[in-house]
């Protein structure tokens, strides 16, 4: 036992001296690898970390550098690092820490997911009013109030105010909503934030929108600086949030605790109604509303230009990360115009890529490539890109990527050209023409426009961006078994589906451990139900501390993994349940794990299941996967395992 601990002792010196104790902000671990937030990536000799003994692989993602240990491994390294910043799980670092290290993309990529993350709970309520407004627009339309025989005269004043009241409010109090949501993320007390956010558009002050339009006059305070409230400023209200929070948290710090309660608040109110309206308040406002018209005559530059170019770029920052930073500048329009014409040329981008993604499903030879890209269309085509994008355009090559991103900006270029804008955000595809139903042209041209890239980026795909090599199969011959299974064959192993659901191979799959067999070979199942199944007969050697993972080793020394979603460390055990404990034998189809699949989609994660023989050294492989849709009580051969000596 002392020779262990002092091996993995020597392990994890060594990673941590290669990486630089310096260089590390703070480390933590999942089921399979440590993961290491850093100040500078470039630092690292990935070469070196690789030639430490009991080190897999290594790959940098989201400001992490992670090292594939394996199971078991690494929580016995971990456990002897020291004279680091040690979390117990990925998820206990605070953004302050997260956002140092990496390069200068990745912090900006961060930067604008933590900005993003401030308007995530806004994008409802403004989506919510985007539809109330359309239906007002429908209810006060002179046409529709004709075939009942009214006319918008005829509608009560108190209908009229109701109506107000579900199209206005989250417009007049956004910067509270936003105060709110930025107090939140950034660690102060969200109610103090909500208030604030109510003082910037307090009734008491002029509104802002009846100063722009001449209506009235702002307060002159000293007859020298003017004062009005700040409806439809979403960076003052950011601004406000972001530096409201990180003053309260140094308050409390300082502050003694009898005295905390009230007196903290008091400050932090105070110091931030001041700043807003007496110091950066007018320069951001004048400097928001500055880019709101530069956007905007970019978007509406001559021969739908501006159109165009945002529909080609945005795919582009859909791979990047990128796009999240459109979601401040879609709450900017909205605010200070009701109007989105951003989100519209936007969405070309999922008419066209849903397009794309269908041709190649459809000529696909294999049956589970085939299957896939018919799942992520339909994904697509729902609102998410991102199965589409990475698992079916991209995996084709430059052709797919150039007439998927073509396409999206002629759409784009077109809806520009023609003025068309929503009046709310939040809805993809199949769902966006809810936010045009304001105006029947508005809606009509929008849907033609749609349809219209769809059919192009089609036709396109089937012309030039289909690979050489990737041409149907005939039925009968896709669907002959791929192998059969010797049951007396001594030292074979057969792998049998977890979970009903749709078999791929683990090169589809959305991480890069698994997708690049850094921890082995194998398979994996996009789950249709809750109940993971053991896939093999063996003694249970080891549940993750998450309940995301459970270890396997079978009678001949086969070691199999099974690892419920993608990521799902950083959900603590929230969706699992799992049925066994270590030491348990189990047996092929009994149930060890129930895994929330929508909980666990609801927290943004990937729900697929791993299958993956984490000891490939000792086996002898003869694999072949077959893609079957699984129906509730089958559960397939899905491949063999030989290990080496039997």
């Amino acid at each position: 036992m002392k020779n262990e601990t002092s091996k993995y002792k020597k392990i994890a010196d060594q990673l941590i001296n290669i990486v630089g104790k310096d260089n590390i902000e703070s480390i933590t671990h999942c089921v399979t690898r440590l993961r290491i937030v850093v100040k500078n990536r470039n630092a690292i000799d990935d070469d070196a970390i690789q030639d430490v003994d009991e080190v897999k692989g290594v790959f940098y993602t989201g400001g992490q550098y992670q090292i594939i240990l394996g199971t078991g491994i690494v929580n016995k390294v971990f456990d002897q690092v020291s004279g680091v910043n040690k979390d117990g799980t990925e998820d206990s670092k605070n953004e302050e820490t997260t956002n140092t290290g990496g390069s200068w993309m990745d912090k900006l990529k961060r930067g604008i997911r933590i900005l993003s993350d401030v308007f995530l709970p806004i994008v409802p309520i403004l989506g919510a009013t985007g539809l109330f407004l359309g239906l007002k627009g429908v209810m006060y339309n002179p046409i529709v109030l004709s075939w009942i025989g009214m006319t918008p005269k005829m509608i009560p004043n108190s209908v009229t105010t109701l109506l107000t009241v579900l199209t206005g409010t989250a417009f007049n109090f956004l910067p509270a909503f936003i105060c709110w949501s930025a107090f939140k993320k950034f660690g102060g007390t969200p109610v103090i934030g909500f208030l604030i956010g109510l003082m910037l558009v307090s009734p008491s002050l002029p509104n802002a929108y009846d100063v722009a339009s001449g209506a009235i006059k702002p307060i002159m305070l000293f007859n020298i600086i003017p004062i009005e409230g700040y409806q439809g400023s979403v960076l003052t209200a950011l601004f406000t949030g972001i530096i409201g929070a990180k003053l309260e948290k140094r308050l409390r710090r300082v502050m003694p605790n009898s005295m905390d309660l009230i007196f903290t608040p008091f400050v932090v109110v105070l110091v931030m109604l001041t700043l807003a309206f007496l110091g950066f308040g007018p320069i951001v406002h004048l400097i928001e509303q500055g880019l709101v018209h530069a956007i905007r005559a970019f978007l509406y530059l001559p021969f739908g230009i501006g159109g165009f170019l945002i529909g080609v770029l945005y795919p582009l920052c859909v791979m990047t990360g990128l796009h999240q930073m459109s979601i401040v500048v879609e709450t900017s329009l909205l605010a200070a115009t009701h109007f989105n014409p951003m989100i519209t040329v936007e969405a070309m981008y999922g008419f066209a890529n849903a397009a794309v993604c269908l041709a190649l499903a459809l000529h696909s030879r294999k049956a589970s490539q085939r299957s896939a890209g018919i799942s992520a269309t339909a994904t697509q085509i729902l609102g998410v890109s991102e199965p589409a994008l990475f698992g079916v355009v991209l995996r084709a090559g430059l052709p797919a990527l150039l007439v998927m991103v073509l396409c999206s900006g002629l759409g784009g270029g077109i809806l520009s050209l023609l003025h068309i804008q929503a009046n709310s955000y939040g809805l993809a595809v199949a769902l966006s023409p809810l936010m045009y139903i304001y105006s029947a042209h508005q809606l009509i041209v929008y849907v033609l426009v749609g349809i219209g890239t769809f059919i192009v980026a089609f036709l396109a795909t089937n012309t030039f961006a289909i690979p050489k090599d990737d041409r149907q199969r005939s039925i009968h011959e896709e669907d002959k078994p791929s192998m059969t299974i010797n049951d007396n064959q001594i030292g074979t192993t057969a792998l049998f589906a977890p979970v009903v659901g749709k078999v791929i191979s683990l090169n589809e799959t959305n991480d890069p451990v698994f997708s690049q067999k850094l921890m082995g070979d194998g398979f994996a199942v996009e789950p249709t139900n809750d109940e993971i199944m053991s896939p093999v007969s063996g003694k249970i050697t080891m549940i993750a501390e998450t309940k995301h993972a459970v270890g396997i080793t079978t009678k001949s020394g086969l070691e199999i993994l099974v690892h419920m979603g993608i990521d799902t460390v950083s959900l603590k055990g929230k969706p699992f349940d799992i049925k066994v404990k270590v030491g348990d034998s189990v047996h092929i189809g009994q149930k060890i794990a129930k895994m929330n699949v929508k909980e666990v989609k609801a927290d943004g994660k990937d729900a697929t299941v791993m299958v993956v023989m984490t000891n490939m050294n000792d086996v002898v492989s003869d694999w072949k996967l077959e893609a079957i849709n699984l129906d509730e009580k089958d559960y397939p051969e899905i491949g063999i395992a030989t290990m080496n000596g039997q």
